[in-house]
């Protein structure tokens, strides 16, 4: 069945953009230098009900080539949780052998003196591993929450222990946006510091690695920074 006339233009012309973006960019790579910032695995911070990190994009930047992130999610364990006993301890004063100490030292009319005795001590180091309730968790970057978008791109985000995606090998930050609104677009794709956390709730503690990859083109500074 043939297509239709405007169908037909509309594709070619989309065909142009593209091709126009795709020389742009090359010649912007000829001109301007790539650079990449990463980490593998690295621990999140903990805050008081979040978990964060942070990297750095310069101002410079032309566009971002790359942005991906992949998560660890281990139980939150308390290694030392110590209880401390001590034995009754109870003291005896022999009045008669007082009355004859008194009779030789005038001081101890007003002084007691306990008898010798000791306090046992018990410490016990205890691990302990909090219960994890995942419906919790936020991510955001920059203040901008991205879960709900992972969820609508990807089906879900994180839903026990383990790395995240279990399916895929990052979740990609670049596929992520496009549900997100223009300008919280901007907040995360745009250059600065960025700031990735996981907000947590009392039934949500977890401990956290993360692995981040930001792969983006710039100004070529000429050697200098």
């Amino acid at each position: 069945m043939p297509i239709p006339i405007n169908e037909a233009l509309e594709r070619v012309v989309q065909r142009q953009n593209v091709e126009k973006q795709k020389r742009k960019q090359v010649q912007l790579q000829r001109r301007n230098t790539v650079t990449d910032t990463r980490a593998d695995f690295k621990t999140m911070i903990r805050g008081d009900n979040n978990l964060y990190t942070g990297f750095e994009i310069t101002k410079d930047m032309q566009f971002i080539m790359r942005y991906t992130f992949s998560v660890h999610v281990s139980p939150f364990v308390t290694t030392v949780d110590q209880d401390i006993y001590t034995e009754p301890t109870e003291l005896f004063i022999d009045v008669e052998k007082r009355k004859k100490l008194i009779d030789k030292d005038d001081d101890l009319k007003h002084s007691i003196r306990p008898n010798p005795h000791r306090h046992k001590v018990t410490q016990g180091i205890k691990i302990t591993e909090h219960e994890f309730e995942n419906s919790g968790l936020r991510v955001k970057i920059n203040d901008i929450d991205i879960t709900d978008a992972i969820i609508e791109e990807y089906g879900s985000f994180i839903d026990g222990y383990g790395y995240f995606p279990a399916n895929e090998e990052a979740f990609d930050v670049l596929r992520i946006v496009e549900h997100l609104a223009n300008w919280e677009k901007a907040v995360v794709l745009g250059p600065g510091r960025k700031i990735m956390s996981i907000t947590q709730s009392a039934e949500s503690l977890c401990m956290c690695e993360i692995s981040y990859y930001v792969k983006y083109n710039h100004i070529d500074r000429g050697g200098l920074i």
